[in-house]
């Protein structure tokens, strides 16, 4: 996927469940892609953003998350399995993608 290379880029810190997913427990069941927030996702991307996927899921289901990242076609920058640095943090917990 191409992006707009622009001097208005942000960092946006996004979470997983509940933000990308529809929230169910990934321990349980493969969890159902939130298509909308997954279009605003893309479209950060492709606007020249740099895109982080954080999750506090636990290390060792990293390998399972990136790959339901590239999947469900999420492009991303990093995955942080915790919460790093941003200049936005879009989770389902404080800011979500209505706030944006």
């Amino acid at each position: 996927m191409e992006f707009n290379d622009n001097n208005n880029r942000r960092v946006y810190n996004i979470d997983v469940d509940g933000c990308l997913t529809n929230g169910e427990l990934f321990w349980k069941q493969e969890p159902t892609p939130n298509i909308k927030n997954i279009e605003i996702t893309r479209k950060l991307y492709k606007d020249g953003n740099i895109i982080i996927i954080h999750t506090a899921r636990q290390w060792e289901t990293a390998a399972e998350t990136v790959g339901w990242l590239i999947k469900n076609k999420i492009p991303f920058h990093g995955v942080y399995m915790a919460k790093g640095g941003a200049d936005k943090y879009i989770d389902d917990k404080s800011c979500k993608f209505e706030d944006l």
